[in-house]
C-alpha cells in the first residue's frame, strides 16, 4: 500500500519486518490501519478525513466537471456509460473507467471529472455560494430514491467496505451485524441521512449557476435520452450508435458479467464474493427495490418519512409511479 510505504522507514523494525512479509494489499492495509490507530488515536479520523478532502480539494481545481452523488446511486453505473461514449467517440481502450484526469491524458477534448459524495470537501469547504469550491465548476447531481439508496448503501458497507475503514466513514465497526432495519431507521447513516444529505445539495442546486439533476429512475427508464441531456450539459453530440453502444455496454448484465470477470482491473468494479451476490457492486438495481426488504408498516414509516423529510424537487413523493418522468 503507497501510505504505508511512504511512512514504513519510521517504524520500528519488527514491524518493518512484518510488513515485507505480507504478501497481500489486504494485509498491508490492516497493518496500516492498526498502526495509524494506534498511534494516532481519537485524531486518526479527523487527519484522514482532512487528507481527502484535500485531495478532493485539489482534483476539484483541476476538474471541469464535478459529478457527485450519494454512494450507492449510481455513479458508477453513470459513469461506466459516460466512459464508453468518449471510448467510441474518441477511440480509446474499452476496458478503462474515467477516474479523474485519466482520458485527459489520452485526449485533451474529454473533460477532466472529479466524481465524489462531496462529504469530505463538505467537512471543511460550504458546499453551496460564493465561496463554495463547486460554484465555478459544471455540476452533476445524481439522485437516486433515497430508500433504494440506503438499502444499497447498507450492502455496500457490509459486503465490500473494509471493516478498517468504518471509523474513517463515522460508522460503528460491528455495522455487519446489523439488521437491515435497524440500520434503515438510524438517524446517523440510514434514511435520515441520505435525506439530509439530499435537502443539502438541493439547496447546493437552487444556487449554482451551471448544473444538472440526473435520477437514477429516469437514466434506467430512458437512458438514451438523459445520455442525450448528459453530452448536451458537456457541450458534446454523440452518434446515435455511440449512445446505442454506451447503453448495451453498460447494461446490468452485461455489468455483471464484467464484474464477475474483474474486465476493468479495478476495484470499483470488483465482485468481492463471487458466491454472494449482494457483495457484487452490480447488485440489483431495481427501482423500489427497497420494498423487497421490509414489510408493510416499515414500508408505510419509510414512505412516510421520504414524503415529510426529504425535498420535493426530487420528485418521489408517494403517488409517484415508478417516480421516472416521462421522455423529454
Amino acid at each position: 500500500m503507497l501510505a504505508l510505504a511512504r511512512i514504513r522507514f519510521l517504524l520500528p523494525r519488527p514491524i518493518r519486518i512484518a510488513a515485507r512479509a505480507m504478501n497481500t494489499k489486504s494485509e498491508m492495509t490492516r497493518l496500516f490501519h492498526n498502526i495509524t490507530r494506534s498511534a494516532l488515536g481519537r485524531h486518526r479520523v479527523k487527519l484522514f478525513r482532512w487528507h481527502r478532502a484535500l485531495r478532493d480539494l485539489s482534483r476539484l481545481a483541476r476538474a471541469d466537471v464535478a459529478f457527485v452523488s450519494h454512494a450507492k446511486a449510481g455513479r458508477t453505473w453513470v459513469r461506466v456509460m459516460i466512459s464508453r461514449l468518449y471510448q467510441k467517440k474518441y477511440y480509446l481502450v474499452d476496458s478503462e473507467i474515467i477516474e479523474h484526469d485519466n482520458f485527459y491524458a489520452k485526449c485533451s477534448s474529454i473533460p477532466i471529472f472529479l466524481f465524489s459524495m462531496g462529504n469530505y470537501i463538505a467537512d471543511i469547504r460550504p458546499i453551496k455560494g460564493e465561496n463554495s469550491p463547486f460554484q465555478k465548476k459544471k455540476l452533476i447531481f445524481l439522485a437516486r430514491h433515497p430508500a433504494d439508496t440506503a438499502v444499497s448503501y447498507y450492502f455496500q458497507l457490509c459486503g465490500r467496505t473494509n471493516p478498517d475503514r468504518l471509523d474513517i466513514k463515522r460508522l460503528p465497526a460491528n455495522l455487519s451485524g446489523t439488521p437491515i432495519h435497524d440500520f434503515m431507521s438510524n438517524p446517523d447513516y440510514g434514511l435520515p441521512s441520505v435525506i439530509r444529505y439530499m435537502n443539502r445539495w438541493a439547496e447546493t442546486l437552487r444556487s449554482h449557476p451551471q448544473h444538472l439533476l440526473l435520477r437514477y429512475e429516469d437514466m434506467r427508464a430512458h437512458p438514451e435520452a438523459e445520455l442525450k441531456r448528459i453530452g448536451a450539459f458537456l457541450g458534446e453530440s454523440f452518434t446515435q450508435n455511440e449512445l446505442d453502444e454506451a447503453i448495451e455496454f453498460a447494461s446490468f448484465n452485461k455489468l455483471k458479467e464484467k464484474e464477475r470477470a474483474n474486465y476493468f482491473g479495478n476495484s470499483r468494479l470488483q465482485a468481492r464474493d463471487l458466491n454472494n451476490p449482494e457483495s457484487f457492486k452490480v447488485r440489483r438495481g431495481k427501482v423500489g427495490g427497497f420494498r423487497d426488504y421490509f414489510n408493510d408498516v416499515e414500508i408505510t414509516w419509510i414512505e412516510h418519512l421520504v414524503d415529510k423529510e426529504l425535498t420535493h424537487i426530487y420528485g418521489y413523493m408517494r403517488g409517484a409511479g415508478s417516480f421516472a418522468r416521462d421522455t423529454p
